[in-house]
């Protein structure tokens, strides 16, 4: 199985470091936001790569998603 190159991500990482780290569970939390199988953050990131990826439908963010190792 071939590895995908790291420096595809960077621009992942980077917006992904512009949310301040406590935002994310500090909105959760006003909202009452409660998940199941992954945390508020995952979703963020899950979303933001849908935006970046221009993905139409689900399978193809999890496809996409299930290679990559952050």
């Amino acid at each position: 199985m071939k590895k995908p190159a790291k420096h595809k991500f960077n621009i992942l990482k980077q917006v992904c470091e512009l949310i301040p780290r406590n935002l994310v569970p500090k909105l959760s939390r006003l909202h009452k936001i409660r998940t199941r199988s992954f945390s508020c953050w995952s979703h963020v990131v899950a979303l933001i790569h849908c935006q970046l990826s221009h993905s139409i439908s689900l399978n193809d963010v999890s496809d996409c998603l299930k290679n990559q190792v952050f």
